[in-house]
């Protein structure tokens, strides 16, 4: 039986799973998306360098003269660096929030055992079934209400709320990992349970930490459509800031590339530097032995 399905197909024409054939093929497809995906970003960095002249004229060539000039411009123009401290101080609190109310509940439902722990995680688990459009219009009024609009703290409580589905339920499947013995030693030496949470849980749920810190990091950086409603001209995003640099009239694109360019470099760092500890949490507890 094991035999058998190590093969696509039927009778002695079908083509074995670990066979040179596919893997060829594997790596071809593997490549060929490699290069849809790189092919846009080599246009956007060798494009922030360029006029409309030779964007136009040779959008896939290497420009003439590595000029900062756009990238210059684009800071000066859109206020990028005011816009980029925004960015910073937003993402940040909003993630040190997200980290604190998720941390506890991920706890409390993987490791008390109660019968409404399966409940509370299902109900978190339609956190992911909420569009964002839905929500637009309430979280708007709620601002007003609360006389936020246009205030950058606004979405540091807002984000969280958008966060908790995924932050929970990667934590949670980290936690279950934890050996009971642990926590029941710990008890024995009569530490309480904040005690337990902090000094035990909290180090060893590290993996999960930091890819739920990545990747609402990636989310909230590049989150554009609540940023642009609830923030005014004085207070506005590093992905708002890029879209003013869009003319009327004769758009400078390289001018554009560089707003696009500079955007995008902390997240391209950040995910070049960490996307093995990214799969290394997303895979947690995906396995049982």
């Amino acid at each position: 039986m094991l035999n058998a399905r190590r093969w696509f197909g039927r009778g002695s024409g079908g083509i074995r799973s670990d066979s040179p054939s596919w893997t060829m093929g594997a790596y071809l497809l593997a490549g060929a998306y490699a290069v849809l995906l790189l092919v846009p970003i080599y246009f956007v960095v060798i494009a922030a360098f360029k006029d409309n002249t030779q964007i136009f004229g040779s959008p896939l060539s290497l420009p003439t003269s590595w000029s900062l000039g756009n990238l210059l411009n684009a800071l000066q123009s859109a206020n990028m660096l005011r816009a980029m401290g925004i960015s910073v101080l937003i993402t940040s609190s909003a993630e040190l929030v997200t980290i604190v109310l998720a941390f506890p509940a991920a706890f409390a439902v993987a490791r008390i055992q109660t019968r409404l722990g399966p409940l509370t995680e299902a109900l978190f688990s339609l956190g992911f079934l909420i569009p964002a459009l839905a929500i637009l219009m309430p979280v708007f009024l709620t601002a007003v209400r609360l006389n936020l609009l246009y205030n950058p703290l606004m979405l540091i409580i807002f984000y969280p709320a958008t966060k908790l589905s995924l932050a929970i339920l990667l934590m949670a499947s980290q936690l279950r990992e934890i050996p009971r013995e642990l926590e029941e030693s710990a008890e024995i030496d009569g530490a309480s349970l904040p005690q337990i949470m902090v000094s035990i849980f909290f180090p060893l749920a590290r993996p999960a930490l930091l890819t739920v810190i990545l990747l609402n990091f990636i989310d909230i950086w590049n989150e554009y459509l609540f940023a642009l409603v609830l923030l005014n001209s004085k207070n506005r995003t590093i992905q708002v800031a890029v879209a003013t640099l869009k003319a009327e009239r004769a758009a400078n694109y390289g001018l554009i590339a560089a707003g696009v360019l500079i955007s995008m470099l902390p997240v391209f760092l950040v995910f070049l530097f960490s996307q093995e500890r990214i799969m290394s949490g997303l895979y947690t507890g995906a396995v049982k032995e």
